[in-house]
């Protein structure tokens, strides 16, 4: 990661007075009534009551271009904890497969905090060969897989886990096309980020029918998958971490870093003072340890919130490798991949 500068706080910073009577913007960067807008709102309306000085929130929708264009808005606002950026944003893969938009560099960032994993998981047609992915290791019976670009996360797994997976391009992407593909049986497996809920709901009796199976978990191993409404997660279903080894774990992580931690979180402009986003972060501790708090955020997740990683956690994430890291694991595990950094 690049190295920046030690933030410097106001003057005479006192945490009970400053931001007290101000109101403080929160940019979303995607529409009204989209996941990340919600919990924004949920953010403002809540948060104060755990912040000293209590101030106003108010949310700012600046949507476009995958939530770029706020990204790109953030990267050159005021460090000084007026506006905050809450949803799904911030993340690396942009400076690489959309660099000609990107003005952001996402481990500048002050971060604020995250609560919410991606439940990544690989789902597999219960006509496909295999059930699980520890069956089809060292498989010969071919399965596919639905992609809209060639995946290098996929083929990473392909080549470190010998698995007879063959990608077939131009499968529409999100959880629209991941169920519309298995409607129309144009594949035997997708990776979904939300499906272990989702599918449940929007395709009853897929999963208690055996229509489709879990095949193994994406997501990062703090993620908790909970009953989705048909079935607990299968004590069979395994994290594919758990299969590989260290050298192939560590480009797995950098692939699926906006899986993880860097998925749905908060963060100020670069060069915030600590101070300042510790008054966020700090008050979002408090809040995890409010019952009525948690409860509302239950109620709106649809599920119990992941564990809390406050702000110097996530900035220390984020921190942990560069663009640098994962424009190399792309170049490893996708043949396609033309470097913008070269």
């Amino acid at each position: 990661a690049t190295p920046t500068a030690t933030p410097v706080p106001p003057p005479s910073f006192n945490p009970e007075t400053y931001l007290a009577g101000k109101t403080v913007r929160v940019i979303v960067g995607w529409d009204p009534a989209t996941s990340s807008d919600l919990q924004a709102r949920y953010i403002a309306s809540e948060l104060p009551r755990f912040m000293e000085g209590s101030p106003r929130m108010i949310v700012t929708n600046k949507p476009g271009a995958s939530s770029i264009i706020a990204n790109n808005f953030m990267a050159k606002a005021e460090p000084d904890g007026l506006i905050i950026f809450w949803g799904v944003g911030g993340q690396p893969t942009s400076q690489l497969t959309r660099a000609d938009e990107t003005e952001y560099e996402f481990d500048k960032f002050v971060r604020i905090g995250t609560f919410e994993n991606r439940p990544a998981a690989w789902y597999i047609s219960g006509d496909a060969p295999y059930d699980r992915i520890q069956d089809a290791m060292g498989g010969t019976e071919e399965f596919t897989y639905g992609t809209t670009t060639f995946s290098a996360t996929v083929e990473l797994m392909r080549q470190a886990l010998n698995l007879p997976v063959r990608q077939v391009l131009g499968i529409q992407g999100g959880t629209t096309g991941f169920l519309l593909a298995f409607d129309r049986g144009d594949v035997d497996s997708m990776i979904s980020g939300s499906g272990w809920y989702r599918i449940a709901r929007d395709r009853p009796g897929w999963f208690t029918d055996g229509y489709i199976e879990p095949f193994a978990i994406i997501a990062d191993p703090t993620t908790r998958l909970q009953f989705n409404g048909e079935i607990e997660p299968p004590d069979d279903l395994v994290n594919v971490r758990s299969l590989m080894s260290e050298e192939h774990v560590r480009d797995f992580e950098i692939l699926t870093a906006t899986d993880g931690a860097l998925y749905r979180t908060g963060f100020l402009p670069p060069g915030t003072p600590h101070e300042v986003r510790n008054l966020f972060s700090d008050a979002l501790v408090r809040a995890f340890e409010d019952a009525a708090f948690i409860d509302g955020l239950t109620k709106l997740m649809g599920r119990a919130p992941d564990e809390l990683i406050p702000g110097p956690e996530l900035d220390e994430i984020a921190q942990s490798f560069s663009v640098s890291d994962l424009d190399g694991a792309y170049q490893r595990w996708d043949p396609n991949y033309e470097s913008p950094l070269n």
